[in-house]
């Protein structure tokens, strides 16, 4: 009986033994095969592809830039009191011909202060004229008829013509000439109280309104030429043989459906050492236009054989793209043209060579790719 017990548990502990042994064993084998596809599936990476069609490709120089006024001028005062409107009102979107008042500044207070100096000078001639008689009588006439012609309601007139140098220097010692510049200038000045249209344009910005009183260099608004614009543009240094003065370009607004000629007019010579682009300067002639609009234009340039456009995510290193070539990402250098924010000209694949278009640097090469 005891015998029998002793077989059963030792029966019953080998049992247990194996039955370990093989949990173990299975539970081995099974972790190895999971690792080994883990491995597998951390070594593939999927990616988007295009597949390449070689074709003959015009490439275009993309001209993009907003429009401004070719003649734009901000008006201020020069002199000073209480404003009133002109032949309409200064207000946003007015528009005046040239020569046309578009403001005035009250004066009455200036032209009074005007008056009583040109009727000093009336005294100081006077003055002058018995002295003139008798030592300078060759003068004399000249001098009296200028006096008797004298308005002072009138802008005052060039004084007559001296050569004689003693006479010079007793007008001179008279004050004559300075009383008389004194005039001019405040004549000069009187015509500040009256501002005239530059040209014919409208204002786009003011900042008085009737009956203000405005100050000496005071903003008053801001007023553009009408119908006449220009374009500022960067262009690559490299294609600036593709440019010259007088060549004509059209643009298009933002929706496409309206074209513009423009007239390439002035090309900067200095080039953006961070950008290596050059400025250039497009006029367009149109009252359709308007300040600050968008537009876009193309110039073709080069024509390029057997080529590709591909987008600006696919380039490495500037010369290379990656392949996807029998299960793996490789590496070929390429002919780059053309290239911008978006895409570029390619030259040097062969059609139906698949090009990894996410964006990857050089050390992709060789990774095992699934293609989308």
């Amino acid at each position: 009986m005891d015998k029998r017990k002793l077989y059963i548990s030792v029966a019953g502990i080998a049992i247990l033994i194996i039955g370990v042994m093989l949990s173990r064993l299975l539970s081995s084998t099974g972790s190895e095969d999971i690792e080994k596809e883990k491995a597998e599936t951390v070594n593939r990476f999927v990616v988007r592809t295009k597949e390449v069609h070689q074709e003959t490709i015009k490439s275009k120089i993309e001209i993009t830039g907003r429009l401004i006024a070719s003649e734009q001028v901000d008006l201020f005062a020069e002199v000073s009191g209480v404003s009133t409107y002109g032949v309409r009102p200064f207000k946003t979107g007015n528009t005046f011909s040239k020569g046309e008042v578009m403001l005035k500044i009250d004066k009455g207070e200036f032209i009074r202060s005007l008056a009583s100096i040109k009727s000093q000078f009336s005294s100081l001639l006077a003055q002058v004229l018995p002295d003139l008689k008798l030592d300078y009588p060759d003068d004399y006439a000249a001098w009296k008829d200028y006096l008797l012609n004298y308005d002072i309601d009138k802008n005052i007139a060039a004084l007559p013509e001296v050569k004689n140098e003693q006479l010079k220097f007793f007008l001179t010692g008279r004050s004559i000439y300075s009383n008389y510049y004194s005039i001019l200038e405040s004549e000069e000045r009187l015509s500040k109280y009256v501002i005239r249209a530059p040209f014919t344009g409208s204002l786009t910005e003011t900042f008085i309104d009737q009956g203000t009183l405005v100050r000496t260099g005071q903003q008053l608004g801001e007023f553009i030429k009408n119908g006449t614009f220009e374009i500022e543009a960067s262009i690559a240094y490299d294609q600036l043989s593709y440019l010259e003065k007088g060549k004509k370009v059209q643009f298009t607004d933002v929706k496409g459906s309206d074209t513009h000629e423009g007239t390439l007019i002035r090309i900067n010579n200095k080039i953006d050492p961070t950008t290596q682009l050059v400025k250039v300067y497009f006029q367009l002639n149109d009252q359709r236009l308007r300040s600050g609009l968008y537009l876009n234009g193309h110039i073709e340039s080069t024509t390029f054989e057997h080529a590709t456009i591909l987008p600006i995510e696919s380039l490495v290193d500037q010369t290379f793209v990656l392949v996807a070539q029998n299960g793996k990402a490789i590496k070929k250098k390429i002919e780059v043209h053309n290239q911008n924010v978006n895409d570029f000209i390619a030259v040097g694949l062969k059609d139906g060579e698949k090009v990894i278009i996410d964006k990857k640097n050089s050390a992709f090469e060789g990774t095992e790719v699934i293609e989308m």
